[in-house]
């Protein structure tokens, strides 16, 4: 969407992900990821137990979602996500309708439910929003339910694969931060995008008339050796003053490893990578799903340090675009 609309609307809902109220969640996200892993089996797949229900419970509170149907949006949600790729077959796109209806008729119950029984949720300040019309209203609500956890679990269970595979859990318990950066640009939730050009343009040589649809890769640009040295190397050092390279010894090896700038002043400029996009179309959530993968890296590593895969070469599930694991077996070795 473009502005004003896409002003408008974004305006409406920013308020409730700004970096001072997602802070405010953080007791409850800390509670939730302490509960998941204290119930998780020794041996089991960590995507089920673990990377989904989180950033589910998350979001689903924050709108207002009674508890009693968490699990009913997953199979909606999935649906969403596949919708999303470039290429669709025809019972994929019947199926997606479908789904949408579901979902849409679902919220629109809820809303009505939250219109007569107002609480202290996202939905329940939605519905007191005059300038929104229903189909606006809606629309805002799958997305922010879908948008909300299918990003994050694919973030949290990449970031455990990468973290296992490099032998790196005992860093992600000591800089979260540093690491969730890294998983963001070596192995991002969102691969590709889409936009339309507004007016005749240019691209690297290439002529691009207005009205042409043009894919940006998100996880090409991440991986570009002219930003990022080394690119195809998981170094959650990259962004850590002093700490680059750390998953490898050769002290041989060139270049810094950082995939963070200096500024003219001094200041140093955390991961450039374009997990969350860029301009006015930034990732509405990134401070929540930031929070959420610190805390759910953190806790998990400092839980279960000596974690294995159980499968070398876990299953991916089949999206384009919101790439991420179906499975990932693991097991914890707790301490």
């Amino acid at each position: 969407m473009d502005p004003p609309d896409h002003t408008r609307l974004r305006g409406l809902v920013s308020r409730a992900f700004t970096p001072r109220m997602v802070e405010r969640l953080r007791p409850r996200v800390e509670a939730v990821t302490a509960g998941l892993i204290a119930a998780l089996p020794e041996e089991g797949d960590l995507v089920s137990g673990f990377a989904y229900p989180l950033p589910v419970r998350v979001i689903c509170e924050m709108l207002g979602v009674p508890p009693e149907d968490h699990e009913r949006f997953q199979g909606w949600s999935e649906t969403a996500a596949r919708s999303l790729d470039p290429m669709l077959t025809a019972e994929l796109i019947s199926e997606s309708g479908r789904s949408g209806r579901e979902f849409r008729d679902y919220f629109r119950d809820l809303l009505e439910l939250r219109r007569r029984q107002p609480g202290d949720d996202l939905l329940s300040a939605l519905t007191r929003v005059e300038e929104l019309t229903e189909g606006e209203l809606l629309a805002t609500c799958v997305l922010l339910l879908v948008a909300g956890h299918e990003t994050t679990v694919n973030l949290i269970a990449n970031g455990v694969l990468a973290l296992v595979r490099h032998n790196l859990l005992a860093y992600a318990a000591e800089r979260p931060r540093q690491v969730v950066e890294e998983v963001l640009r070596y192995d991002p939730p969102v691969q590709l995008t889409g936009r339309v050009a507004l007016r005749d343009a240019e691209l690297g040589g290439t002529p691009v008339p207005a009205g042409t649809a043009v894919v940006a890769l998100i996880g090409a640009a991440n991986r570009d050796p002219a930003v990022f040295p080394d690119p195809d190397h998981f170094d959650p050092g990259r962004s850590d003053p002093g700490r680059s390279d750390l998953s490898r010894p050769d002290p041989g090896r060139s270049g810094p490893g950082r995939s963070d700038a200096t500024r003219s002043d001094g200041a140093r400029e955390p991961g450039r990578h374009l997990a969350f996009g860029l301009g006015i179309h930034f990732c509405l959530g990134a401070t929540l799903a930031r929070m959420e993968g610190e805390i759910a890296l953190s806790a998990l590593a400092a839980a279960a340090p000596r974690m294995e895969l159980l499968d070398p070469a876990p299953p991916y599930k089949p999206n384009l675009v919101l790439r991420g694991l179906a499975r990932l077996p693991v097991r914890l070795n707790r301490q």
